[in-house]
Order: C-alpha cells, then sequence, then structure tokens
C-alpha cells in the first residue's frame, strides 16, 4: 500500500497557481492590421491575433482579449502565501530545562550530604578501630605477664597452694598414679 500524498492545510486555489508576474497585469495592444511575412518581428509587448479569415460580409464579435483593461481595474499581483505557523511558546521548554536543572542540583546535594554522612562515619569506625586495638595490645600483655612462670608461682602461693615434691601423671583409664615414670 502506499500512502497518501501529503495535502496542504489551506489549498490553494487555481487562480493563484499560475507563474509568477510583476506586479501590475501589462496593458494589452488591438494586433497590428498588417500581414506577417516571414522574417518580420513584432513589436515588443503586442501581441497578435491567430491568422482567421472570415467570410466576406460577415460579422464578428470584437476579441475581448485584445482590449486593453482599464487602468482602475489594475490590481496588484497576488499570491498564495502559506499559512503562517503557530508560534510555539517558548516556556514549557525553558520549564523543562530549569527542572533538569534543579533537579541535577538536587541530587549532586544529596549524594554529596551522603557522602559527608559516610565520611563521619567512616572517621568514628577508625576511631573506635585504633580504640580496639589498643585494648587488644593492652590485654595481650597482661595475658603474657601473667603466663610468665615467676607470677604463675606468686599467684599459686597467694592461693595457698605449696610446690609439688614430686611429679606424677594420673592414668585415667587404670585409675592409677604414676610417678616419675614408673607404677
Amino acid at each position: 500500500m502506499s500512502a497518501a500524498p501529503a495535502r496542504h492545510p489551506r489549498p490553494i486555489p487555481p487562480a493563484a497557481r499560475t507563474s509568477a508576474r510583476t506586479s501590475a497585469p501589462r496593458a494589452r495592444t488591438a494586433p497590428s492590421t498588417e500581414p506577417r511575412t516571414p522574417g518580420t518581428r513584432t513589436a515588443p509587448n503586442t501581441r497578435t491575433a491567430p491568422n482567421t479569415r472570415t467570410a466576406p460580409g460577415t460579422r464578428t464579435a470584437p476579441n475581448r482579449r485584445t482590449q486593453a483593461a482599464p487602468a482602475s481595474a489594475a490590481r496588484p499581483h497576488l499570491r498564495a502565501v502559506a499559512a503562517p505557523e503557530q508560534a510555539r511558546s517558548l516556556v514549557p521548554f525553558a520549564w523543562l530545562c530549569a527542572l533538569i536543572v534543579i533537579s541535577s542540583l538536587a541530587a549532586v546535594l544529596l549524594i554529596n550530604t551522603s557522602m559527608a554522612g559516610g565520611a563521619y562515619e567512616r572517621r568514628d569506625l577508625k576511631i573506635e578501630t585504633a580504640t580496639l586495638h589498643e585494648q587488644r595490645a593492652t590485654l595481650i600483655t597482661q595475658l603474657e605477664q601473667k603466663s610468665a612462670p615467676e607470677q604463675l608461682g606468686r599467684d599459686a602461693r597467694e592461693l595457698g597452694m605449696q610446690p609439688a615434691e614430686r611429679f606424677g601423671f594420673l592414668s585415667l583409664a587404670d585409675n592409677v598414679v604414676i610417678e616419675s615414670g614408673s607404677k
């Protein structure tokens, strides 16, 4: 299927479809009565009537085309002009541009604010991590001091324990105390 050709919104009247003319119509002169011979030219702005012969004694109606138009009837040249395009308002476009700019600025502000909040939280977490590392180092130092043999002996004596004179091992399977490797 072929699409119908696009039509102009206002049709152009047939009188306006003629070729361009000057602003005032030309006055026409009566045709010359001289017979044309080959090689002769007529004066400019004159037209000759077609060479038609009539029978003698017959009358013909005057040719209205060849009569000069009166000057009062002369009209300025009219031509078809396309209807002007409706002026489109730039206000919606301006509002759209302003909305885009404002929304992008708001988005940048929100992203910046959230990043700043994240930066403060990160700083707080770094401070907390540093404090926990210090506590861990302090606890490791205390553990190493308390697990030293001299400290263990001192703490045992404070609790009322006596040093062992002989070393022995318990065998739970046999319910026997093994001392110095013998049964």
